[in-house]
């Protein structure tokens, strides 16, 4: 039996930014410049279970210090006294005509009902977070956060961007019109955008007044922290026509985690990620304008892993690190970082729809948000993690979901809506972006 649907965490921008969003692509519409400088804003309002009833602003900034630069942020404030802040400077070029761009992000949060999938169990369970493990493993108490991050990136002068390392796109009623060529042969020195990037992020966590739900302990006033820092190097090759919206072509994404135990870090650990996306374009209809099917792979290990006799693990990432499922782009029917451990694998198919018919254009309080066109998305998720990285991680005992997404073109950014279904229940889940569309966490 399903449990009640959840909402979680369910807003429009806060958690854009914890990830390159394809920064480096500008798309403009037509008749647009270059050089035009671009605003809007977005007031929000949502309920969550652990957050209560939120009220936000949300904004965004584009070509006001150079062409291809743009700004990011968000504020929300709850009934319950949540609060968040998050912003970010993208798309920065320190050198007229180079190749470097760089990007920047903070983040800041006070959750005073924040839910971690790590808690003490009791005898002969799995530990929790593992993927046979007790939904009702998890710790809550009050958390704070601050999390920033520096991203350097090299657009390197090969295949699309031979000439040019920023990518510029035109639009038409917010489908592709034309741009630098992608989608086509996979050959990196002729088709496609190759990025090498390397940023340097740190995160401070914190939990107070705790408590174990599984094992119904009364809240324990301590305060427990986690730390870290150090570097992502990230290589991405996008063969596609239109990164914001692929119709056609591919994507490889491959990461390096690593905190090197220094400064104030909780402790060293390294992993490796990979995301392999591919898209076929199915062609016009008499009812839509573009249908796709999107497929991905994603795989993770932390390579230093070390479970201890005590059932303690050494050289741990922490949440929202390392290889987990479970939140805005894997098993999004579970709760963010449900599932975690030494090895993660997930896969993910979509049939994405954008009808011909868009009433939304005629709605005038919705006509300040320029919106071009509306997503119909059904998917299927697969996936697990594993203490161990072999051929059993990739086929037996599945976690599942199925869902439907609705997205939306507004202010020439893909914002979604995914709604899903799995074995424990049901989610909710709004962010910018369509899914594994991102180079990292």
């Amino acid at each position: 039996m399903y449990k009640p649907l959840r909402i979680s965490l369910l807003v429009i921008l806060p958690l854009l930014m914890p990830a390159q969003l394809l920064a480096q692509v500008v798309a403009l519409d037509e008749g647009e410049s270059l050089y035009e400088k671009r605003a809007g804003w977005l007031p929000y309002l949502f309920a969550s279970d652990s957050l209560g009833t939120a009220i936000g602003v949300a904004g965004f900034t584009a070509g006001t210090l150079q062409p291809q630069t743009s700004t990011f942020g968000t504020a929300f404030i709850t009934s319950n006294d949540s609060i968040l802040l998050s912003g970010a400077f993208n798309n920065y070029r320190p050198v007229k005509n180079g190749r470097l761009l760089i990007d920047s992000f903070v983040l800041v949060d006070r959750f005073t009902d924040q839910r971690f999938y790590s808690s003490p169990v009791p005898p002969g369970q799995p530990p929790a977070g593992s993927n046979d493990s007790n939904p009702e493993s998890y710790t809550t108490g009050i958390s704070n956060e601050l999390t920033f991050s520096f991203d350097f990136k090299y657009r390197l002068p090969i295949g699309s961007l031979k000439n040019d390392p920023i990518a510029v796109y035109r639009l038409k009623h917010g489908l592709l019109g034309s741009g630098p060529p992608g989608g086509n042969a996979w050959n990196p020195m002729l088709n496609g955008q190759t990025t090498f990037g390397t940023k340097f992020f740190y995160t401070y966590r914190d939990i107070s007044d705790f408590t174990f739900n599984q094992l119904g302990t009364n809240p324990i006033d301590e305060e427990l922290d986690a730390r870290t820092n150090g570097l992502n190097f990230w290589l991405e090759h996008n063969n596609t026509d239109f990164p914001r919206n692929p119709a056609r072509g591919s994507r490889q994404v491959f990461n390096i985690y690593r905190d090197f135990g220094l400064l104030d870090s909780s402790g060293s650990w390294t992993n490796l990620q990979a995301s392999l996306s591919k898209y076929f374009d199915m062609g016009r209809s008499d009812w839509f304008n573009q249908k796709v099917v999107a497929l991905n792979f994603w795989t993770s290990d932390t390579v230093d892993w070390q479970r201890n006799p005590d059932g303690s693990v050494s050289h741990r990432p922490p949440p929202k690190y390392g290889s987990e499922l479970g939140g805005i782009d894997h098993l999004r029917a579970y709760q963010s970082g449900r599932f975690h451990d030494k090895s993660a694998v997930s896969y993910t198919a979509e049939m994405r729809f954008i009808p011909k018919l868009q009433p939304l254009d005629e709605v005038p309080l919705l006509n300040y948000f320029q919106i071009d066109w509306w997503q119909v998305a059904p998917f299927i998720e697969a996936g697990r993690v594993a203490p161990a990285y072999n051929t059993d991680l990739y086929f037996k005992d599945l976690k599942w979901d199925v869902g439907v997404g609705i997205r939306l073109m507004a202010f020439r950014a893909v914002v979604r809506l995914d709604i899903a279904v799995g074995e424990e229940g049901s989610s909710i889940w709004a962010m910018i972006s369509q899914p594994f569309s991102r180079t990292g966490k």
